[in-house]
């Protein structure tokens, strides 16, 4: 694009900060957070993802509560009724505790807050010139570009209207929003932008509850469903409020529509976690995604992207990112939303975004629901 644009580079994390965060990831030291569960027998237990890579638990008996037809793991010690009851009840433990290896405080220690680097801030004058030929088919052009403060689509040249009726596309094909608390984040959006009625569990301790929101009597039909994603997700709840997303997809009900909308994220909750296991989860969501296609192929999934942080979590959120987008690369109807580009230029200083951005974030989201 053509125009005046100002040059801005921040060390998020040196070479040195990298390093260690590869050595780190690649042995079993990523051993996530500690939680606790609440027994059907009210006894309180510890629980994981793998317990065993704990110290001191590698000869503990365990309560074995996985689900085994997707894979999944989570294993809780075994209480002193020596019954493994249902769980009720989990939540992170947070008793003064760390992991015995807390990424945050020894690379903070280490390397401090973000740092601007010198001649940053410089002024760039852009002429217009013509792509190269060569370059247009290696490089993979964006679908929308931010110019003036609007969205501009490729396709058509035009910018992406704020004010859009989406309502049309939206209408006999349900809305499907599944993950963490950013995805929530559109559900709550959505709701007060289409005028929608809200439905579910109303628990303020429970923030991840399953909710569902439909348009009021006499209005075009449209319905939205929230569920969170499953364990480890570091909010406190029952295990009803954090299904696996394999099952929340497994669960969908396709009757008498011609089309459903699939959108779902994950990633943020697992970042303290052995990355064998974010990998092992976003292959078993992909194999749900294809069981699904098998009786419904004109379902349409948008995989959210991950969001710049400007955090010392940065990096290993744009591993995730890398991983996220080659698992779900070159699928039929699946869809990629594109926000790490987007915040690279809307930066964000905490993991959810600011009203400001959460409105463009859903103008694409909306923009690439109605034109995929």
């Amino acid at each position: 694009m053509a125009g005046t644009f100002i040059l801005e580079v921040k060390l998020v994390c040196p070479l040195e900060g990298i390093a260690g965060f590869i050595n780190f990831t690649s042995m079993r030291n990523n051993k996530g957070n500690f939680f606790q569960a609440i027994l059907q027998t009210n006894e309180t237990v510890e629980c994981n993802m793998d317990l065993n890579t704990f110290d001191g638990y590698e000869k503990t008996p365990m309560c074995d509560y996985g689900n085994p037809r997707n894979g999944e793991t989570w294993f809780c010690v075994l209480p002193p009724s020596r019954e493994c009851s249902p769980i009720t009840w989990l939540v992170i433990d947070r008793r003064g505790r760390v992991p015995p290896f807390d990424y945050r405080i020894k690379y903070l220690q280490i390397y401090g807050n973000v740092a601007q680097i010198v001649g940053s801030g410089t002024q760039i004058d852009v002429s217009l010139g013509a792509f190269n030929d060569e370059s247009i088919k290696v490089l993979t052009p964006p679908s929308v570009y931010l110019h003036q403060g609007n969205w501009i689509n490729t396709l058509s040249s035009k910018p992406i209207p704020s004010s859009k009726n989406f309502h049309e596309c939206l209408e006999h094909k349900p809305v499907y929003m599944f993950g963490d608390s950013t995805i929530r984040q559109f559900f709550y959006l959505f709701k007060s932008k289409f005028d929608l009625e809200l439905y579910g569990p109303d628990n303020s301790k429970v923030w991840q509850q399953p909710k569902t929101a439909r348009s009021k009597e006499g209005k075009s039909k449209i319905t939205l469903y929230y569920r969170a994603h499953g364990p480890p997700l570091g909010n406190p709840g029952p295990p009803s409020s954090r299904p696996y997303l394999t099952d929340s997809i497994d669960g969908i009900k396709v009757e008498n529509e011609s089309q459903v909308y699939v959108i779902f994220n994950i990633g943020l909750h697992l970042l303290q976690d052995e990355t064998s296991l974010y990998v092992r989860r976003l292959l078993s969501i992909k194999e749900a995604i294809i069981r699904h296609h098998k009786s419904f192929s004109n379902s349409k999934f948008i995989v959210r992207g991950m969001n710049v942080v400007e955090t010392i979590d940065e990096w290993l959120i744009m591993r995730y990112e890398t991983l996220l987008r080659k698992i779900f690369k070159n699928m039929t109807n699946v869809f990629y939303l594109n926000l790490w580009d987007m915040t690279t230029v809307i930066p964000l200083n905490g993991y959810h975004p600011t009203p400001p951005v959460l409105n463009q974030e859903a103008l694409l989201l909306l923009n690439l629901l109605c034109e995929a």
